[in-house]
């Protein structure tokens, strides 16, 4: 990963971290996840709490995502590929870790329908 990129992550993940401390206090572990491919692009979120997971509404929190999606369709940019997933999972620690799929773009789905429980499929 270049200079540029790591500055991208870093920022995301700052961005991402703030979002979840000023709107859900006792907040443990966020996942983030971004995907772009010709054409269109976009995330979902969830975070979970000592006893539930909640998912992170996009009318609600259109700021946010405004401003993540805005950031990881530039780090998907930086290696000069543009289509991609990933996943950025942050702790209430301050600690982070970002994955890449440039293949499976279906790769950690964040959903509740169908059986999902809010997490990231397969993480």
């Amino acid at each position: 990963m270049n200079d540029a990129a790591s500055a991208l992550v870093i920022d995301l993940a700052r961005e991402f971290t703030a979002f979840l401390n000023s709107h859900s206090p006792g907040w443990v572990n966020g996942y983030y996840r971004f995907r772009a491919e010709k054409g269109r692009q976009g995330a979902n979120a969830s975070y979970t709490t000592a006893s539930d997971v909640q998912l992170i509404g996009a009318v609600k929190a259109g700021a946010f995502y405004a401003a993540m999606n805005e950031m990881g369709a530039a780090l998907l940019r930086t290696p000069g590929k543009g289509t991609g997933v990933f996943l950025l999972t942050v702790n209430a620690g301050a600690q982070y870790d970002i994955q890449f799929d440039w293949d499976d773009l279906d790769r950690w789905w964040i959903t509740k329908l169908d059986g999902g429980k809010g997490l990231p499929a397969g993480a």
